[in-house]
């Protein structure tokens, strides 16, 4: 399990693990950086962490990367100069005070000096009577023929012996004294200035083409133990080198897009602002709603190909310009690091619209969401300025258009209070938070509830309610909606299981309604026939309520689904008619039961009496198609005196009711007969 602490908490944390360990430091993996927490809260970005170690690429099979992702805590360990590190990479959550947490590793370092060479405690051997002057003569050669490039120096550091593979190397045939000035160069602050064996990588030759050479370094002795100088053997190790940079590339770069990765992103756009400290930077965040629902209906083909646009048009848009980074970080999340002065997001939104409706034989608009945030203190997690960035475009996700918005700080509150009402939504829904209210719906002739609707109320235990208009969307965004539904139903069926034998209630429908992403996340025909199956019920009594949002993306499938439920006995309602662009065709298509108009719709306007002839065609539509029509949203006596003269059917509405728990509803009507709500039920006892 992840341990999280707060910024002060986790200082007293490493002053008190710095008593047992050499190194106590906090790592981000993703960027590669050490960094430190600021009295400020800022964190204040180190060189690499891979530095530790003389790497100039990231660490392969990075443990600290691996363990933020697993949540694990990982060991390894490291050579450096002979020592031995030993690294203990412990995941944790740093707990800022906005309110928000931040993934990061605590390394724990301890080391062991001169331990990590290799020390057998053997000696080299000289068969007895072997004419050393011969042996001096085989060694030569021997060392003459070896791959590997060998130079010695005495105790006053000048190159006394060198073999041919370390001429070649370094292109200075048969001079030593050539050898030590080079070697020299290069030695004077580390190699030769300490006796204790080391390993490291240098590069040597033209700027252009440079090769990687591996150097180790060793005491020499004469064999009594006394120090007479030293000794280096040198690899070319170009081609491994060139080989790990391509590793390196891999673990760097989108396979896909060829563009950044995740990881690369963090660490190009954190180069990009170090390298320009007083040019405005812009967090720039893309995605795309609904990508899945791409996938699903068309396969990942058309989708990748998206991806592929998407990514070749940041490459041909921003691949000259050194000030800007960008990548793919998942999935359909694309990522800028951009200067100000360099962004249009009316162009930007432009660009990747033409790129969407270029994808061939698809009838699918994904939305496009842009988040930018302004990078207002450099010191903060890249990380974080993504999580800033497509918050931000989350805020359009629940507008269902196309757009951009700029980060501001009541985001994050917003935020917070989503992550708690999403954590404890499935809890909710096991202690019985979540609740089933009715909405009566009234006959126009003789004002008897002929049924009602069912709504949702999330009622804590304390007693608060959280209204539908708080967790509904968040649940929309979060891909939870279904279970709500659901949830809904379940216990609408079981309520018309309990009315079944009631001389009042049992005649009564409940509406439930079935929102767009119920039809891609369940197997709605299994769902509603099993749930009336289970509870024994009349189909008939259960009204399904559909818009002509859920039929937009694969209406032909979605009309057959329809068709199948209607056969089966159940009861379909096509809610919110006119609010849409085709609702005639959608009529046309849906041979549905009931037609529900929502008064909202009508007094949108300023000509009222244009309304009224809307209203009394939609009416006079419906009754010619033998659908009886419901009108939501009544609230006075006027409309309910207007409505019965255009020939509305149905109520429903404040009037008769608002929204109430079972048991209310069940107190309020036992007879059948709906008052208005302001006069109460003993009125006519």
């Amino acid at each position: 399990m992840t341990l999280q602490f707060t910024e002060r908490e986790v200082k007293a944390e490493m002053a008190r693990l710095s008593k047992e360990y050499d190194i106590v430091r906090l790592v981000d993996p993703e960027e590669c950086h050490a960094f430190s927490v600021g009295a400020d809260h800022s964190c204040k970005y180190g060189e690499g962490c891979y530095s530790v170690w003389r790497s100039t690429n990231r660490c392969r099979n990075c443990t600290s990367l691996r363990a933020l992702k697993t949540g694990m805590e990982l060991h390894k360990t490291e050579i450096k100069d002979g020592d031995l590190y030993f690294i203990t990479s412990r995941p944790i959550e740093i707990l800022r005070a906005d309110g928000t947490t931040f993934s990061c590793v605590m390394e724990l370092i301890r080391i062991e000096r001169g331990k990590g060479m290799k020390k057998d405690g053997h000696r080299a051997v000289l068969q007895e009577g072997f004419d050393k002057r011969a042996f001096a003569e085989t060694l030569r050669v021997a060392m003459q023929n070896l791959p590997t490039g060998v130079v010695w120096f005495d105790r006053e550091r000048h190159c006394i012996y060198a073999n041919s593979e370390a001429f070649r190397i370094f292109d200075v045939p048969d001079s030593l004294a050539k050898l030590e000035v080079i070697l020299k160069d290069w030695f004077q602050e580390d190699a030769l200035a300490s006796a204790e064996a080391t390993v490291w990588l240098q590069q040597y030759g033209e700027k252009e083409s440079p090769r990687s050479l591996q150097i180790c370094r060793y005491p020499l002795n004469d064999g009594t133990g006394k120090d007479v100088g030293m000794y280096f053997l040198i690899s070319d190790c170009t081609q491994d080198q060139k080989n790990l940079d391509l590793e390196h590339f891999g673990t760097m770069h989108d396979a896909l897009t060829g563009i950044y990765n995740k990881y690369g992103f963090y660490r190009q756009a954190r180069h990009v602002m170090d390298d320009n400290p007083h040019v405005e930077y812009l967090m720039v965040c893309l995605n795309f709603g609904d990508f899945k629902l791409l996938n699903g209906l068309y396969g990942m083909t058309k989708g990748n190909e998206l991806l592929v646009r998407v990514g070749g048009m940041l490459r041909r848009r921003y691949g000259q310009n050194r000030r800007t980074a960008y990548g793919r970080i998942r999935a359909d999340r694309f990522a800028m690091m951009i200067p100000a002065e360099d962004f249009v997001p009316e162009e930007y939104l432009k660009t990747v619209e033409t790129i969407m409706h270029g994808l061939a034989a698809i009838r699918f608009d994904l939305q496009i969401t842009i988040g930018i945030c302004r990078v207002t203190d450099r010191r903060m997690p890249i990380s974080v300025l993504c999580d800033r960035a497509f918050l931000a475009a989350s805020v359009l996700k629940t507008q269902e258009s196309n757009g951009y918005v700029w980060y501001s700080e009541n985001m994050m509150s917003d935020r917070i209070r989503d992550r708690a009402i999403l954590s404890r939504f499935s809890d909710a829904l096991g202690r019985g938070e979540v609740q089933l209210y009715l909405q009566a719906q009234v006959g126009a002739g003789d004002r008897h509830v002929i049924g009602a609707e069912a709504l949702s109320r999330w009622v804590c235990e304390d007693g608060r309610v959280i209204p539908p208009a708080v967790f509904i969307p968040i649940l929309e965004e979060h891909g939870k909606i279904w279970q709500l539904d659901y949830h809904i139903w379940e216990m609408a069926c079981r309520l018309l299981k309990s009315w079944k034998d009631d001389p009042v209630f049992g005649s009564y429908r409940i509406s439930v309604n079935i929102s767009v992403k119920d039809i891609y996340y369940l197997d709605l025909y299994e769902v509603f026939t099993h749930l009336v199956e289970e509870c024994k019920i009349d189909p008939e009594h259960l009204e399904l309520e559909i818009t002509e949002t859920v039929f937009m993306d694969k209406p032909k499938e979605a009309i057959a689904l329809i068709q199948r439920l209607k056969e089966y006995g159940f009861t379909i309602a096509i809610d919110d008619f006119g609010s849409g662009y085709s609702s005639l065709n959608f009529l046309k298509d849906i041979q549905a039961d009931i037609l529900k108009i929502d008064m909202e719709f009508l007094r949108k306007t300023e000509h009222q009496e244009r309304s009224r002839i809307i209203l009394r065609s939609i009416v006079a539509l419906a009754r010619e198609l033998g659908m009886p029509t419901v009108v939501e949203g009544v609230e006075t006596s006027q409309q309910v005196r207007d409505l019965m003269q255009i020939g509305c059917d149905i109520f429903q509405g404040f009037y008769y009711s608002r929204p109430v728990p079972v048991a209310d509803f069940e107190e309020r009507f036992p007879d059948g007969l709906a008052r208005p709500w302001s006069e109460p039920v003993q009125a006519e006892k």
